[in-house]
């Protein structure tokens, strides 16, 4: 049934979208473009082993679909080392495109620091035509590449998931200024609320449980327990 004009003034949700994309592997396939001489990186981790004593130890199953050099190097204190080279780039990028792909996260050694680099390389992806485009520094501006580079991916890997559902959600309610619904919020994994154009894959995977808890203790507190 159509909701009357003006009717909702605004919904604000959780959801499991990107959990359940993430668990089952249902993202969207990614390409990883990471400094030349660390492709494996993220492969390799931390090196961290929640299981200390296996003998036999299981990687995770790396979430993006294919991974290739990026041709640049910048020092530690974020000066250039190898200037990007942008054709290399370019070919690499064209090259996945072909094979399908239209999703690319971009991590540079340091490119917390100097984000010359990774920029560059995301105006190249989408003149080849990627729609969605994650470069490490816009993802999460710190300094561990690998962690750095796992949020990067996560984030390539869920936004177009999430973007399908969000504008989903928004036809369903009409929303905008002149339709049944006026505004349109998502739970973030940090427990705040986001407008639904700025929701992203990043800060999605938690969602629905981190709404699940901030509705427990808004529940209790109305119930007289602190």
């Amino acid at each position: 049934k159509d909701f009357p004009r003006h009717g909702i003034d605004a919904v604000k949700m959780g959801m499991t979208v990107a959990t359940n994309a993430l668990l089952e592997r249902k993202g969207t396939p990614t390409l990883l473009l990471i400094t030349d001489g660390f492709t494996d990186l993220l492969r390799i981790g931390t090196q961290a082993r929640p299981r200390l004593f296996d003998l036999e130890i299981r990687l995770p199953e790396a979430i993006y679909a294919r991974v290739a050099p990026l041709p640049e190097r910048l020092a530690a204190d974020g000066s250039v080392l190898t200037p990007l080279d942008e054709d290399a780039t370019r070919a690499t990028l064209q090259d996945a495109y072909d094979e399908g792909l239209r999703s690319v996260a971009i991590a540079s050694m340091h490119g917390y620091l100097n984000p010359a680099h990774e920029k560059r390389a995301a105006e190249i992806a989408r003149d080849v035509g990627f729609t969605q485009v994650t470069p490490s520094h816009e993802a999460s501006a710190l300094i561990k590449l690998v962690s750095r580079g796992d949020t990067a991916v996560v984030d390539a890997y869920l936004s177009p998931v999430l973007r399908r559902y969000v504008d989903q959600v928004a036809s369903a309610l009409d929303l905008g200024p002149q339709g049944a619904c006026e505004r349109l919020f998502f739970m973030q994994s940090s427990g705040g609320l986001t407008d639904a154009s700025l929701f992203q894959g990043r800060d999605a995977i938690l969602s629905g449980p981190a709404g699940g808890v901030v509705g427990m203790v808004r529940t209790a507190e109305a119930a007289g327990f602190d």
